[in-house]
């Protein structure tokens, strides 16, 4: 099977990002051809594997999803394939997977924690107007044969916000590599780690994985600490953005607590060398870092707004934030972890819940969905 997929960064870093490289070598391995539409990648040794480069003008954001789109669907236009499957917003393809979720439901959840002014920019935003526009036109035109959205959560959320029959969305929860992500790592890299991030082997090690601070919750969980009243703690944030904003809301003396790192291709080391993971996003369509950190054998705190936290069983793998803005209760839930005899059974379940997402049966799901369109064709 010949199988497009357009992804404007096709690189190693990256929950989403990951997730693409894993399922597309998944995709590859099964014997079937991959040609990658990106703007950014990561070279791939993959014989099955080729990349085509697609333009875009990055002088801003709204400039650079109106010109991948454009180029994209230029690039596509070129050559003949069985599937067209899109992780961006663009104008013409089979089946878009909905990896970012419903952004006019991102924009309505994040309304609530903005103060007037700054809804009234993102109401008028020209950036969103275009990305609205192009969701609309993908799950209301009826072009688009399937959306696949990566949580039940998901698919209510454009059930919700847009016209279009149910039986057109297919939920398909994301995959993980299991051997990369595995709770022998601790053995083989968490005191290496440790020490390179000065943490001893009895403070515990809290990890925040992703980009885009705001939506993940990062002000909310560094607001948190100060209600922590265990003391021997160090927070680990691993990520691209203007974090350093974030630690005014924290207190000076927690201030060196806190380590930040640039986003790293081994991300795995940093899970081997943590106690617990925490993602409080407003808005988070499954949350890729923390099936990661579940198959690595870590509790996770996580919110209501994450799509992963419906697969959740409460105090089994994780805990659940009602709202990722209570910072007490945040604190209540780190307190709660930092106990090792609480995390310990934690940490097996965490382990056994991650197994059931493998990428191969999130490969074998996508693939019998590609059949179907194309026996229908």
């Amino acid at each position: 099977m010949r199988i497009a997929v357009i992804r404007q960064k096709f690189v190693n870093y990256g929950g989403a990002e990951q997730f693409v490289s894993g399922y597309t070598n998944q995709l590859a391995s099964m014997g079937h051809a991959i040609h990658i539409f990106a703007n950014q990648w990561t070279p791939s040794n993959h014989p099955n594997i080729k990349i085509h480069s697609v333009q875009a003008i990055k002088r801003n954001s709204f400039l650079r999803v109106l010109s991948f789109a454009w180029f994209a669907l230029q690039s596509i236009r070129s050559e003949s394939f069985d599937i067209v499957q899109s992780h961006e917003r663009i104008w013409r393809q089979d089946i878009y997977r909905a990896g970012d979720g419903c952004h006019r439901e991102w924009l309505e959840r994040r309304s609530r924690y903005l103060p007037f002014i700054k809804r009234l920019f993102f109401r008028f935003s020209l950036f969103h107007q275009l990305v609205l526009r192009l969701e609309k036109r993908i799950f209301e035109n009826g072009e688009c044969k399937k959306i696949i959205a990566i949580s039940e959560m998901v698919k209510r959320d454009i059930l919700k916000h847009y016209q279009l029959p149910e039986d057109r969305v297919r939920v398909v929860y994301n995959g993980v590599d299991l051997h990369r992500f595995n709770p022998s790592n601790t053995k083989d890299f968490r005191s290496e780690i440790r020490q390179q991030l000065r943490i001893s082997g009895e403070e515990v090690m809290i990890l925040f994985v992703g980009s885009g601070f705001e939506r993940k919750g990062l002000e909310y969980l560094i607001k948190s600490i100060q209600y922590i009243k265990q003391e021997n703690w160090r927070l680990v944030l691993v990520g691209k953005g203007k974090w350093k904003r974030y630690l005014d809301f924290a207190s000076k003396e927690n201030r060196g607590k806190i380590t930040h790192l640039e986003p790293i291709d081994e991300i795995e080391k940093m899970y081997a060398a943590a106690d617990f993971f925490v993602l409080p996003s407003i808005y988070e369509p499954f949350g890729n870092a923390n099936l990661e950190a579940l198959a690595s054998g870590l509790p996770i705190i996580t919110s209501r707004n994450c799509g992963v936290a419906e697969i959740i069983t409460p105090q089994k793998e994780g805990i659940i934030l009602e709202e990722p803005s209570d910072s007490k209760a945040m604190a209540k839930a780190i307190d709660y972890l930092m106990d090792s005899k609480t995390r310990e059974p934690m940490r097996q379940s965490a382990r056994l819940l991650a197994e059931k997402f493998t990428q191969e049966r999130n490969a074998s799901e996508m693939l019998q969905i590609y059949q179907e369109l194309i026996e229908h064709q």
